[in-house]
Parts: structure tokens; sequence; C-alpha cells
């Protein structure tokens, strides 16, 4: 249970990372940035929609990167690879962050979108192939239309669902407050919960990564 909290309060954050500092674009919500890419060719705003096309970019190529070493530790060893990919990503961004004192900018600030939105990738992919379709840490619409059907039809309230959506929101306004009190650290939260996320995995007493979730 610990495992798919920590994953998705950090993607609350990282994704209020992006829209407050990177950018104004999401780091893991495909839809919103899709609809940005088209906003900024439409609208004139030719930068804009770059910055949505790379968030997406990074996406596509985080969740390949996880999909592989999700998959490649199934076949060899209970590791969760994935999830060290991601923390690497989350401390690179957290180290250049730092470096910037909570405001990157320029090409910097471009380069850290690409690998905020890599991990997001990573973490959503590495969380299906390891944990099962049925988990989701930041990939949250599905589950809350599964979740609003499940209440209409057959009664059945979805309580993973509703504190999931709870959590991401915590992580944004985490960070969110971390930006405005303390800027120059603010971009560790991410990095520090995915380590914590991959810490739990491996703790001593666990028996399964599904019973973790």
């Amino acid at each position: 249970m610990w495992l798919t909290r920590l994953l998705a309060f950090s993607a609350g954050a990282v994704n209020a990372l992006g829209f407050l500092s990177l950018g104004g674009v999401f780091t893991s919500v495909v839809t919103a940035n899709s609809a940005m890419i088209g906003i900024g060719l439409g609208g004139g705003r030719p930068a804009f929609g770059a910055l949505a096309g790379l968030a997406v970019l990074g996406y596509v190529l985080g969740a390949a990167g996880g999909s592989w070493t999700a998959a490649r530790a199934q076949r060899s060893a209970p590791a969760a690879g994935f999830l060290l990919l991601e923390a690497v990503l989350l401390w690179t961004v957290a180290v250049w962050w730092a470096a910037a004192d909570g405001h990157p900018g320029g090409a910097a600030r471009t380069v850290m979108l690409g690998l905020a939105s890599a991990a997001m990738g990573c973490q959503n992919a590495g969380v299906r192939v390891s944990l099962g379709a049925h988990v989701a840490t930041a990939y949250l619409t599905g589950m809350l239309t599964q979740a609003v059907a499940e209440a209409v039809t057959r009664r059945r309230l979805q309580r993973r669902a509703l504190m999931t959506v709870g959590l991401l929101i915590c992580g944004a306004a985490a960070f969110a407050l971390l930006g405005r009190w303390l800027p120059g650290v603010a971009g560790m939260l991410p990095a520090l919960l995915v380590t914590g996320a991959w810490l739990t995995w491996h703790a001593p007493t666990r028996a399964d990564p599904a019973t973790s979730a």
C-alpha cells in the first residue's frame, strides 16, 4: 500500500513542478499536453506547443524505458528497476533545480521538463507491467471513470481510487507550498518520494510487490 501511496504523492509533485516551473505543461497528463500542442499550433504559440510536444515525447521514451526494465526484472529478479530509473531521472532534475536555486530557465528548464516527463512515463509503465493495469499512480482518468461507473451501476465505492486522487492533489499542494517557502529544495520532494518507494519495494518484510500496492 505504501508503495503506490508514495508514487501517487510524487506524481502530484512532479506535475506541479512541470506546470508551475517548467513551462506551464504537465509531465504525465498526455491528453492535456496533446491539446496544448494543438493550442500552440492554432493559437500562434509555437514555443508553447513545442514544450508540450517535448513533454509527450519524454513521457513516451520514459514509458518505453520503464516497460523494458520492469519486464526484464520480472524475467530475472524481483528488483524494481523502473523505480531506480525513475529515481535517477528525478534526482538529476533535483540537482539541476538546486543549482538554479529553484528558478530554472532557458535550456536547463527545457531539459528538466523532458527528464521529469520521462520519469512519469517510466513510473506509469513500470507500475502497469509490474503490478497490473488495475493499479494506477499517475494516470487517474481511467481509474476515476471506472470508480464513478462502479458507484452508479453497482453501488460500490472504490476507496483506493479516491485515495489516489487525494494523494496526487496533496503532492501537488506540497510542491506548491515548498516552492513558495523553500524554493531551493522543492525540487527534491519528488526524488525523495520515489526513493522511498524504491526502498519500500526492497524492504525485508516485503513478500510480494502487489501486497505493497
